[in-house]
């Protein structure tokens, strides 16, 4: 009998205090974690649209050597569909990650090449 007694008293556990306050913490830290991930997916999707402009950028500079004074204007493209006169410089036409729409492309007469939407800050 005094064995089961002795069980009773020396019973282990959390009481129900610890158990909030561990709650409490876990919600601060994701009140936290959460814009900090939202940011970052922002800054990423930022500088993933900076190397798609660099990336058409870089295959119109291609362009404009192999065809000097020879303007080209593609709208905009959906990702994925290459144009034409672009496909051997450029082997997928980006998709946008920002969702600011699809690329568009201009080289003038002159060489001066401009991609919309442009590079972010």
């Amino acid at each position: 009998m005094f064995k089961f007694i002795n069980k009773a008293k020396n019973q282990k556990g959390f009481t129900l205090v610890e158990l909030m306050v561990v709650v409490v913490i876990i919600g601060v830290l994701v009140a936290i974690a959460i814009p900090v991930y939202n940011s970052t997916q922002d800054n990423a999707r930022k500088n993933a649209h900076n190397a798609n402009v660099r990336t058409i950028e870089s295959a119109a500079t291609m362009y404009i050597i192999d065809n000097p004074s020879t303007p080209l204007t593609i709208p905009a493209t959906p990702g994925g569909a290459t144009p034409a006169e672009m496909a051997p410089y450029l082997q997928a036409w980006p998709t946008n990650p920002t969702g600011a729409g699809d690329y568009s492309l201009t080289i003038t007469a002159g060489g001066v090449i401009t991609v919309l939407p442009a590079k972010q800050p």
